[in-house]
């Protein structure tokens, strides 16, 4: 089975999966629009299924959010298009860093995806159960890792970084200063941990201390020839 048809293989199998306790699948909301063929809506704007660099989130969205009454057109139409709106500012700043250490490389030249493939309840930094994410990381991101083969997985929030850790059977990380200076091997690829680009996380990490990190992770992979 070639790439193309395994990651849609595994976006049929979260389709028809059972949502853990609490949270819901994509289509359970706004008659299904927002589902796709993929693993996560994210994939809709990085599908490169030959990426050397494969994107790593936590979860594409919550309840509370999807519930909301008034709805963004403009978000809207960029969550269909794209799977994620370019103009919030999680994702200008990932495309930002990806283009300063990446040699302007852009999200939609990447593989991206969600670690949870499910809604979560409540907000948008609700906390999801360890337990969940670890399952979704041996039943989704392991599986999708393996069949993108790229050089680098970047994963983006210690919790998601964790959590493929654990899937690997490997100890967990305290700190994120503790997890960039941790990157493992995962089949063909290396696993590096980054800050989520969420702006109050960058904050929390300084700017600075954000593009030290990325400078890092990119001096390794270009390193590799």
């Amino acid at each position: 089975m070639d790439k193309i048809n395994a990651l849609l293989a595994l976006g049929k199998e979260r389709r028809e999966s059972k949502p853990p306790l609490g949270s819901k699948a994509i289509g359970d909301f706004h008659n299904g629009i927002y589902d796709c063929k993929y693993v996560s809506p994210f994939t809709i704007g990085a599908h490169n299924e030959n990426a050397k660099i494969f994107l790593l989130l936590q979860d594409w969205d919550s309840q509370d959010d999807m519930n909301k009454s008034e709805i963004d057109p403009i978000e809207q139409a960029n969550d269909l298009t794209f799977g994620y709106d370019p103009n919030q500012a999680t994702n200008k700043n990932l495309a930002k860093l990806l283009c300063t250490h990446f040699k302007h490389l852009e999200i939609a030249e990447t593989y991206g995806t969600n670690l949870y493939p499910y809604i979560k309840p409540g907000a948008k930094d609700n906390y999801i159960p360890k337990e969940d994410l670890l399952k979704a990381a041996n039943k989704f991101a392991l599986p999708q890792i393996k069949i993108v083969d790229p050089k680098l997985v970047v994963c983006l929030g210690i919790s998601t970084f964790n959590a493929v850790r654990k899937a690997c059977k490997l100890k967990n990380v305290n700190i994120v200063e503790e997890g960039i200076k941790k990157p493992f091997s995962l089949y063909n690829s290396q696993v590096w941990l980054q800050t989520h680009p969420s702006p109050q996380a960058q904050n929390q990490r300084g700017k600075i201390k954000v593009n030290e990190d990325w400078k890092r992770m990119a001096d390794w992979y270009y390193s590799l020839g």
